[in-house]
């Protein structure tokens, strides 16, 4: 199987995000979408640029899939408010089977100074359950928590954010992947707590960066995918095309 993740940006970088989505589902069977916005218009946010309907223009690239949707609690992209939903998106090849989907906030306490409503779009882990033969295995989906003057620093909220993604994947029996945007520095603790009883790919492939070009600030780690061990890796990389500020993580596993 292969698994593409992507913070695509609200679809800023619109032209080459969708022929890359075009180009990749020959052989891609999932994947997972951070920063998706679900409203109707053809059109574009005023200030961020956004695309309002880039939800239903990656679904009407990718005919022969199943798409699951899941909504943060407030209807910003970024600092900009609004009237539609934005959230997390994945897309499964229709050939699989999902026995199971959900999502869940991944940090419960009270929006802290830091957490803007614009930050609030983040915080949110959804996941799916796919058949594969005899058993399952469980992707997570995750964006993690976007902190105002914070970096991507431990905080406290961060900590409890991947103590409570921790403990899911733990309720979770068979084979796992957590992967997307987790807004964390590659060496902190809150890494260090996902990490446990899973192989980070980013520092195992040795991975330079995570960013595009788009994105002009200090550090260059956002995104990862953490796989339990008993998923075979045959392949993995930071893909280079620019189409987010992001990079897209490509997986290929067994």
């Amino acid at each position: 199987m292969k698994l593409i993740t992507a913070n695509i940006w609200g679809g800023i970088v619109y032209e080459p995000f969708v022929a890359f989505i075009e180009k990749q589902s020959a052989d891609t069977d999932i994947f997972c979408f951070q920063e998706v916005l679900f409203g109707t218009n053809a059109s574009f946010l005023p200030d961020t640029k956004a695309r309002i309907n880039i939800y239903s223009e990656i679904a009407a690239r990718l005919p022969g899939f199943t798409s699951y949707e899941y909504f943060s609690p407030t209807k910003h992209f970024q600092t900009e408010p609004t009237p539609f939903n934005a959230g997390q998106a994945i897309f499964v090849r229709s050939s699989y089977e999902v026995k199971a989907n959900g999502g869940f906030r991944c940090y419960e306490g009270e929006a802290s100074a830091t957490m803007p409503d614009g930050g609030m779009m983040t915080g949110n882990c959804q996941w799916i359950d796919v058949a594969t033969g005899s058993d399952t295995i469980t992707i997570a989906n995750l964006h993690g928590l976007w902190q105002q003057g914070t970096g991507k620093v431990d905080t406290p909220e961060r900590l409890e954010q991947s103590r409570i993604v921790k403990e899911f994947l733990d309720s979770k029996p068979g084979r796992k992947i957590l992967c997307g945007d987790f807004n964390l520095l590659p060496d902190g603790q809150s890494v260090a707590i996902l990490e446990k009883d899973m192989k980070n790919l980013v520092k195992e492939f040795h991975v330079q960066s995570t960013r595009s070009s788009f994105y002009k600030k200090e550090g260059k780690f956002a995104d990862y995918i953490l796989v339990s061990p008993d998923v075979t890796v045959n392949d993995f990389k930071a893909l280079p095309d620019e189409i987010s500020d992001h990079l897209a993580l490509y997986l290929d596993f067994k």
